[in-house]
């Protein structure tokens, strides 16, 4: 009898209460609650920092494409003569010759260019509306100032960038943008300003805007901004 009344206590003393259990789940929250954040933030990171490689990849297309144009990036129409109305437009110049596939041009928290199926040929199924991330400032030649822009995230389509993740300008929620410079060198910039009104800084004075192209890199620059789906 003895015996028994032992076993019986032992399996009672060995199984969990309702409140422990209540308070294994709170602390599983808890730690929940603490790793999602972090994980996300590593995620945008990556994707960040995978953006600017592909954008280092853009900028020496571009650069060899102005080395066979008399230094001139793409500027008002394209190889058939049609006008460069948007970034889509500018970058299919690159395609093939400079560059093989759309991947490098999408993000996928991006609401412009989020994915893309890279087909390339025929050139109407080349980054269609969709497909392309990327803003670019038409009018710049490989002898403009090394420290101007000539890639940058697409923004509102004002040259503005906004908080809120999922509207145009807000891949990467408006705080920090990936900027790729002339001299093909890329960096992420933290822009100014608040909610759907931040701004990129300017190289050399950051109370100004440096996607007003036209107030510093002169009339015949232009800030294209990506085809919307």
């Amino acid at each position: 009898m003895k015996t028994k009344t032992r076993s019986l206590q032992s399996q009672k003393t060995g199984a969990f209460t309702l409140v422990e259990l209540l308070v294994v789940i709170v602390i599983i929250g808890i730690l929940v609650g603490i790793s999602v954040p972090i994980y996300t933030t590593a995620i945008k990171t990556a994707q960040m920092n995978t953006m600017m490689q592909n954008g280092r990849q853009i900028a020496i297309a571009l650069r060899i494409y102005a080395s066979d144009s008399d230094g001139l990036f793409p500027s008002t129409t394209d190889s058939s003569g049609a006008a460069l109305v948007t970034s889509n437009d500018a970058f299919r110049d690159l395609i093939p010759g400079y560059l093989d596939s759309e991947k490098v041009f999408v993000t996928p928290r991006s609401k412009t260019g989020q994915k893309c199926d890279n087909k390339i040929e025929p050139i109407a199924e080349c980054l269609k509306a969709g497909e392309n991330e990327f803003a670019y400032i038409a009018g710049l030649s490989t002898t403009a100032n090394s420290n101007w822009p000539l890639l940058v995230d697409g923004t509102d389509g004002t040259g503005k960038y906004t908080e809120q993740e999922g509207d145009l300008g807000g891949t990467w929620g408006g705080v920090k943008q990936v900027v790729v410079n002339v001299d093909g060198s890329c960096s992420i910039v933290k822009t100014k300003g608040t909610g759907a009104n931040r701004t990129l800084p300017r190289y050399n004075d950051d109370t100004k805007d440096a996607l007003a192209v036209t107030e510093y890199m002169g009339s015949t620059t232009r800030l294209l901004e990506p085809a919307r789906p």
